[in-house]
């Protein structure tokens, strides 16, 4: 009896152990995978960005040709630029909402996936100790 508590009590460790370094490689993985994004999303912003704005000015360009003017087209993409920004500001507590929304749905659908991926880890391990306890106790010492 004594033998038995004590193979239950070492189980019990090991399945503690395994679940620190469950935590630990998840928390790792979580930080590697922040900043993989991150800079992957800094750098796309700025060739986004860049090549966005030579796009408008390479269409000011033309559009000065078009007008015959040497200033138009520049005012005409400013004018439209004007546009959006002030769409934008007074849409702000609409767009707000609708990130906020999306945000909430990603990181919910991320908790429940990473919840099942616990659950099934913790059943697989469960599994594994009854296995372990009845074959122990098959073959006594």
């Amino acid at each position: 009896m004594l033998e038995r508590l004590e193979e239950i009590r070492e189980n019990i460790f090991r399945y503690l152990e395994a679940r620190i370094e469950l935590f630990t490689l998840e928390t790792r993985g979580k930080v590697e995978e922040g900043v993989v994004v991150g800079i992957h999303g800094i750098v796309l912003a700025l060739l986004s960005t860049m090549t966005i704005i030579f796009l408008f000015s390479l269409l000011a360009a033309y559009l000065n040709e078009v007008t015959n003017s040497r200033y138009m087209g520049f005012v005409i993409v400013a004018v439209f630029f004007l546009l959006l920004t002030i769409i934008w500001a007074t849409a702000s507590g609409f767009v707000k909402s609708k990130i906020r929304v999306a945000a909430y749905k990603a990181i919910k659908k991320s908790q429940e996936k990473k919840a099942e991926e616990k659950s099934e880890a913790i059943h697989e391990l469960m599994e594994k100790t009854r296995a372990s306890l009845n074959e122990s106790s098959r073959y006594p010492e």
